[in-house]
């Protein structure tokens, strides 16, 4: 397919001296002379081209062998003759020993194949300028139409290398920077940078690489380097094709991959073709990531660590691979070890929730969360119920393929994340419920089962819950030997090889002792130092020392904890730091169908998720995700025969949880008697009176003493409601909650069950009003409001009897209130989620209507409340029951196309929407589009300034104006719609459906080439009476669209707006001349342009010629002082010619008087 030529005075290369002998597609360009003629046709010149035609081993490492006793180190003479030199071809794989000698040495022989100037000369060190040193420049292209290859014609696409003149794109070839299904603009741009000097220091460093170690380092960085290629694999593949075994073939499967969603599986089988392809293919794989990182951070971010590492990343690849073998007195304990591991890590869930214990295997149950490497301080804090999917997936995803490096547990230590693969600490930290602790338990049986990190000869678990109860001065040795006896005394064997040790520190938010690990080293006490594991010291001093490297030096540190602690780690000297970001849709699905361990009823149960936002961002969280499928599992298995009405807020789902605590699952207590509703509501309010006390006091940790105070038995709480923090027989318990919005729930019952409805609404007022900062309450609140639903209630009422019907008058009277006397953006919020979770549908339509008005966001985004997905789930859930909303401002929400989804079923209900800098491109403008087309749509006023909507984004939009007839008002300022943009809104106002009065089109890159357009439109649109083009490039074109607007008799303008658009002198003159058949425009703004005083006569006369006009802009221009004064003389009663700048208003447009007292009409009134 490509050919490689020899030069006269090189060495040729063997088997290829008799050209006639090859394939047509292989041959020369001209098969009669067997040269080649670069002057024809388009031409490719890659770098070091390959053979592909010739075989290839499957295992690349099999040219290693040297059959027949040739040694690798022959000379020229020994191997082919006097005078002769041996080919040695480069795609027999990587790490052919006669290519780059023996691991470790310098590049011999194939040492001209490296980066950069390939003979040896220090030329430039860009792939542009790549050459092997056996090619002459010139014979090193291939001409595409005369050598049968036919790959530009079938990939549609070819690339030139940047600053390489000789190369040329042939007729009908399409740059590489225009293929936009190949390169993304940063792509494009990382491409071109002219990156000098910047990359010197890596480029040296990857040439002091053999092809062997350079092989390993590929390795080494496999899984990031596809991670990091996925959303570019189609440009990577064209720029390294040349060097793959088929590159058209190759070319053509990738981009079938790409099409079908798998970049992934694309990444995998480019990197496939390049590891079997041989060492030049790798070498410039390497050069092309060199110049794709600026625009790519993930391959940024694996350069930058080699580049740092230098020569040391060969010994530490090499000893990655090295596991260290178990001493054999060590290998009957390393059995029992794993052998008691495996037993005691079967299964999790049974301390969490009552239930089947068979039901929740570790095994059968556990999902992966994502997990991405991050760096302290950059943790989420822990997240409540009112922030809930408020980092949304969709933004997850956008940066998990653009900057957020993933990692899988078994990937945490040696592996190319971190500082270092051989050994240190890992910090994993994630909010509450994130499923830490159940992570270190699968990788504990993992490791157990001979799966994970086989480079450890035993790993200890340790939870900082069991270690507060270690009272006075202990030892490593003691901590091992209490939690696993069966060491015996063979524990004093494990510090001959600490590097085979793994220690495993779970959720140091529960340690009730500080470890502050932010001062120096050399500043920590003699006495605070564990120099030895069997010295005496504080359990907090022996877990400094151990993730600090001061003990044990060698072994490896796993560290869970919640982002709160992160910031007592700054001097850890940490290895990797890495974060849970919880489920996305693929972690969801996998929960659901481990869990309920039927396909049809774990899709039954996605897709009701789906179509309640609210539980669907709750399933974010693994430990929420298990909550709602334990609650709604019994009503999925029910629902075909009962029809069984399934929770649709978060009260309707933690009823459904606490009653099939009691319904679905038969406690210890409860075997052998019947229970009352009143025996199991007395334990409901003592445990709500645990709960609550925890909420007023903030404590999410209790003891014996708190239980006692509630009159809580452990034996009666457990089951369902609390979790136990101890071994057995151990001589303290803590208990907690299964989730803090479980004991919130129970807090909010129990105050429902007991409340006195006289006092409820100032008790409720209190809280309300608690200081700025102190949300210890509003997820209580919220509950408390969604208890008074008909649907709670009746959930309630099967197993707790009926609820005081007084306390639920006076809490929708509460409601009412708060709904309509809410003052701020924040408190008005609330409302609506008080609203929401009382599903109180006449309530809804009563403060909707009441208020008419809903105002969340501001033109100045400081003062804006940003919005949550579930907070817009909830508003457009309230919003549904109302015909009619007077006006919603949502500018600047932060919403995104997922937030105008959730609200989608209500905005089309408003008279005056407000959509402001909400980032509403592809997606969120077609669901804009799809509502604009609903004939019961209502919206008069539309603002959809500021939010990046490009050409493409206008032609959806352009589909739904045309077939709306209520928009009057459309404000488009400050986008990207461009000429095509423009065009395609021209076209929907053609359309006799529209009926747009005002149209703001300012700051959109719209040129000259559209006035034509315009003009056309303004022909042929009866209702258009102003037109904003402020800030635009329409040049002198605009004074024809001012000429269209007066001499068209159909034209309805009143307004025409072409302020700071490059209008010069050049046509100013045909104004003069203009028809006067328009008596409807009386407004022409041409302020801040490019006219002098060769345009005052013209002026002059458009002035008295057409005496409908009222108002004329003319302010910053290029007048003189004489200009100047005769264009004030013009002044009239009926008409104002501005010329002077006295005093600016407000908003995007600006409104000037002169000397005499004419106003002009208030701008800001029409951008509204």
């Amino acid at each position: 397919m490509f050919n490689r030529r020899s030069s006269r005075g090189k060495r040729r290369t063997g088997g290829m001296r008799d050209r006639s002998r090859l394939p047509a597609a292989m041959g020369s360009s001209d098969p009669g002379s067997g040269k080649g003629d670069n002057s024809k046709g388009s031409v490719f010149s890659f770098p070091g081209l390959t053979r592909p035609w010739m075989a290839l081993p499957r295992n690349p490492f099999s040219a290693l062998a040297h059959p027949r006793g040739r040694s690798p180190h022959r000379g020229a003479d020994e191997q082919g003759g006097e005078g002769k030199v041996r080919d040695r071809p480069w795609t027999f794989g990587w790490g052919r020993k006669e290519e780059v000698g023996a691991d470790g040495a310098e590049p011999g022989a194939g040492a001209a194949r490296i980066f950069g100037d390939a003979r040896g000369r220090r030329g430039s060190d860009s792939l542009d300028n790549m050459e092997p040193g056996s090619v002459d420049r010139d014979k090193n292209s291939v001409t595409l139409g005369q050598t049968g290859n036919d790959m530009d014609r079938q990939l549609g696409t070819t690339f030139r290398a940047a600053n390489e003149p000789h190369t040329t794109v042939g007729r009908g070839a399409t740059p590489v920077k225009k293929a936009k299904s190949t390169f993304t603009s940063d792509l494009a741009e990382a491409l071109v940078q002219p990156d000098a000097d910047h990359s010197s220091a890596l480029r040296q460093t990857l040439r002091g690489y053999n092809d062997i170690t350079l092989r390993r380092v590929t390795e080494f960085y496999r899984q990031r380097i596809e991670e990091a290629i996925e959303e570019c694999v189609e440009a990577v593949s064209l720029m390294i094709l040349p060097e793959t075994k088929s590159c058209e073939h190759l070319y053509k499967e990738i981009q079938r991959l790409v099409k079908d969603g798998s970049h992934r599986q694309a990444s995998e089988r480019l990197l496939d073709s390049v590891m079997e392809s041989g060492a030049q293919a790798g070498r410039v794989m390497w050069e092309t990531f060199i110049k794709m990182k600026f625009g790519n951070p993930k391959l940024r971010n694996i350069l930058q660590e080699i580049e740092s590492k230098g020569a040391n990343l060969r010994m530490e690849v090499s000893q990655s691979l090295m596991e260290p073998k178990v001493s054999n007195y060590l290998k009957d304990i390393q059995t029992q070890h794993k052998s008691f591991l495996l037993q005691t890590s079967e299964d999790f869930w049974v301390n969490t929730a009552a239930g089947k214990r068979d039901g929740f295997c570790l095994e059968k149950c556990y999902t992966q969360p994502v997990i991405v490497v991050s760096g302290p301080g950059q943790g989420v804090s822990g997240r409540t119920l009112t922030v809930r999917g408020k980092r949304r997936e969709e933004g997850q995803r956008k940066l998990i393929k653009s900057q957020w490096e993933t990692v899988r547990i078994s990937q945490l230590f040696r592996s190319s994340f971190g500082k270092s693969s051989l050994s240190g600490t890992v910090v994993v930290s994630g909010p509450a419920g994130s499923g830490k602790t159940t992570m270190v338990q699968k990788i504990v049986r993992d490791w157990a089962d001979g799966k994970i990190y086989h480079q450890f000869h035993f790993v200890f678990l340790f939870k900082f819950r069991d270690l507060n109860d270690i009272a006075g001065r202990t030892s490593i040795k003691k901590l091992i030997l209490d939690s696993y006896p069966h060491f015996g005394s063979g524990v004093e064997h494990l510090w001959e090889q600490p590097q085979g040790l793994l220690f495993i520190l779970d959720s140091l938010e529960e340690f009730k002792h500080r470890i502050d690990l932010t001062e120096p080293r050399g500043s920590t006490l003699p006495e605070r130092q564990c120099f030895h594991p069997e010295c005496l010291c504080e359990v907090s001093d022996i877990v400094r020392c151990l993730i600090r490297q001061d003990v044990l030096k060698g072994c490896s540190v796993l560290l869970t904890t919640r982002p709160t602690e992160l910031q007592t780690l700054g001097n850890a000297g940490v290895n990797l730091w890495a974060e849970i970001v919880g489920f996305l849709k693929e972690q969801r699905k996998e929960f659901l169908a481990r869990y309920f361990g039927d396909r049809r009823l774990a899709e039954a149960a996605f897709t009701y998720l789906e179509q309640n936002d609210v539980l669907y961002s709750m399933c974010d969280n693994p430990s929420y995700c298990r909550i709602i499928c334990y609650s709604l599992a019994p009503g999925f298995r029910r629902m075909q025969e009962t029809q069984e009405t399934l929770p649709t807020t978060v009260t309707q789902l933690f009823a459904s949880y606490m009653s099939n605590i009691f319904k679905n699952h038969q406690f210890n207590i409860y075997k052998h008697r019947a229970v009352s509703a009143e025996q199991i509501r007395d334990l409901v309010l003592r445990i709500g009176q645990l709960a609550y006390l925890g909420i007023c006091e903030n404590i999410h940790d209790f003891n014996e003493r708190h239980l006692n105070r509630c009159n809580v038995e452990r034996s009666h709480a457990l089951p369902g409601f609390l979790m136990q923090h101890m071994e057995p027989g151990g001589s303290q318990s803590h208990f907690s909650f299964v989730h803090v919005t479980l004991q919130e729930f129970l807090a909010a019952l129990s105050k429902y069950l007991t409340a006195d409805s006289q006092s409820l609404r100032p008790f409720l007022t209190q809280l309300l009003d608690s200081p700025p900062g102190d949300n210890r309450f509003k997820t209580f609140l919220r509950f408390i409001v969604g208890l008074s639903s008909p649907r709670s209630a009746q959930i309630i009422k099967d197993l707790l009897g009926p609820l005081p019907h007084g306390v639920t008058c006076s809490l929708i009277d509460w409601v009412k209130t708060q709904a309509e006397i809410s003052s701020s953006k924040r408190r008005l919020l609330e409302s609506m989620h008080y609203l929401f979770e009382s599903q109180h549908t006449g309530l809804m339509q009563h403060a909707a209507g009441l208020r008419g008005t809903l105002t969340f966001g501001d033109d100045f985004p400081y003062n804006a409340l940003r919005l949550t997905p579930v907070d817009c789930t909830v508003l457009g859930a309230v919003l549904r029951p109302y015909d009619k909303v007077q006006e919603l401002n949502l500018s600047n929400c932060g919403l995104g196309t997922e937030g105008i989804q959730r609200l989608a079923s209500a905005v089309h209900k408003c008279k005056v929407l407000r959509l402001r800098g909400n980032n509403l491109t592809d997606d969120g403008v077609k669901l804009l589009s799809e509502t604009l087309k609903r004939e019961d749509c209502k919206i008069q006023t539309l603002d959809l300034s500021s939010n990046g909507i490009s050409h493409t984004d206008a032609q959806e939009l352009a589909k739904g104006l045309s077939s709306n007839s209520s928009l009057t008002q459309l404000d488009l300022r400050q986008n990207k719609l461009g000429d095509t943009g423009a065009t395609n809104l021209c076209e929907a106002l053609s359309s006799p459906q529209c009926k747009i009065r005002s149209l703001l089109l300012c700051e959109n890159l719209i040129r000259g080439k559209v006035v034509e357009k315009l003009t056309l439109t303004l022909s042929a649109n009866w209702s258009l009476t102003s037109l904003n083009l402020n800030k635009n490039k329409l040049g002198d074109q605009g004074i024809r669209l001012v000429i269209a607007a007066l001499g068209q008799r159909s034209c309805t303008l009143q307004t025409l707006e072409l302020e700071a658009n490059g209008i010069t002198d050049a046509h100013i003159e045909d104004l003069a001349v203009a028809p006067a058949t328009n008596a409807a425009l009386t407004k022409v703004n041409l302020s801040d342009n490019l006219l002098t005083d060769q345009s005052v006569l013209a002026l002059s006369t458009l002035t008295r010629r057409h005496p409908s006009l009222q108002t004329i802009g003319l302010q910053r221009n290029r007048f003189s002082a004489n200009g100047l004064h005769f264009l004030q003389s013009l002044n009239r009663p009926g008409l104002c010619v501005q010329v002077r700048t006295s005093i600016m208003s407000g908003g995007f447009k600006h409104c000037f008087q002169t000397d005499n007292d004419h106003k002009s009409t208030d701008d800001r009134n029409e951008a509204r």
